[in-house]
C-alpha cells in the first residue's frame, strides 16, 4: 500500500449539491407545486445525479423537502398545526436569547444590526423581497450568534429554512416589509436597555404578529 496521505478535498460533490439547492430554496426559487427530479438537479448543476440525490435525501431528513415516489421530490408543504409549533419554538428560543442579551451588546454589534437595519430598508425599497427575507434572518440569527451556542443557532437555521416559503407569503402583505422594520427596531432598542422583559415584550410582538401573517390570520396592515 502507497503511504500517502488522502487528497484533502474541501468540500464533497454532495455537500455543494446540498449548498447550492438550499440557497435556490431559501431564496424562493424553487415552485411549491414542482416536483424535481434529481436528474433535473444534477443537469443544472453540472454534476452525476448520485451526490445530488444525497442532498435532496439531506434536505428531506432536516425538513425541506418531500419525497414524491416515482417521480421526486416538492418543497414540504406545512399545516397550521406544524407552523404555531414552529413559532413555538421560535419564541422559546427567541425570548431566552433576549433576555440574555439585554444590557449586553457592545457598541460593535449595535453598529452591525443598525447596518442590517439600513441594508433591510433600501431592500424594502427596491421591492427585493428575497433579498429582504435573508436580511431579516440575519438579524435574528445574529442575536442567536451573541450566545455562541452553536446548538441553538443550527436549530434556528433549520426553523427558518422550513417557514420559509411561507414567510415570503407573508411579506407579500401591503406594507407588512415597513412593520418588520419597526419591530426589529424596538427589538434592538430594548436590547440595548436594562429591562429584560421589554426586550422579551418586543420579540413576542414581532413574533406573534409574523405567525398571524403567515397563517392569514392578518389582512391588513396595521395602522
Amino acid at each position: 500500500m502507497l503511504d500517502v496521505s488522502p487528497i484533502d478535498r474541501p468540500q464533497s460533490l454532495k455537500d455543494l449539491a446540498y449548498k447550492q439547492i438550499r440557497a435556490s430554496l431559501l431564496r424562493g426559487q424553487l415552485d411549491p407545486e414542482t416536483v424535481y427530479s434529481a436528474a433535473s438537479f444534477a443537469g443544472t448543476l453540472g454534476v452525476s445525479r448520485t451526490p445530488v440525490r444525497e442532498a435532496l435525501l439531506q434536505l428531506v431528513a432536516e425538513g425541506f423537502l418531500v419525497v414524491v415516489e416515482q417521480k421526486g421530490f416538492r418543497l414540504r408543504r406545512f399545516t397550521d398545526k406544524e407552523i404555531r409549533e414552529l413559532f413555538e419554538t421560535r419564541r422559546l428560543i427567541e425570548t431566552y436569547v433576549a433576555e440574555r442579551l439585554t444590557g449586553a451588546l457592545s457598541d460593535e454589534d449595535v453598529k452591525e444590526l443598525k447596518a442590517n437595519l439600513k441594508l433591510m430598508s433600501s431592500l424594502a425599497t427596491d421591492g427585493d423581497i428575497a433579498g429582504f427575507l435573508e436580511a431579516d434572518r440575519a438579524f435574528h440569527m445574529a442575536l442567536i450568534a451573541r450566545l455562541d451556542n452553536r446548538l441553538l443557532a443550527s436549530i434556528m437555521e433549520t426553523i427558518r429554512g422550513q417557514i420559509t416559503m411561507s414567510a415570503l407569503k407573508a411579506l407579500s402583505y401591503q406594507g407588512r416589509t415597513d412593520e418588520i422594520l419597526r419591530e426589529h427596531g424596538s427589538i434592538l432598542e430594548t436590547l440595548r436597555g436594562k429591562d429584560p422583559k421589554k426586550s422579551v415584550r418586543a420579540v413576542v410582538d414581532h413574533l406573534e404578529t409574523t405567525e398571524n401573517y403567515v397563517l392569514g390570520r392578518l389582512k391588513q396592515p396595521r395602522a
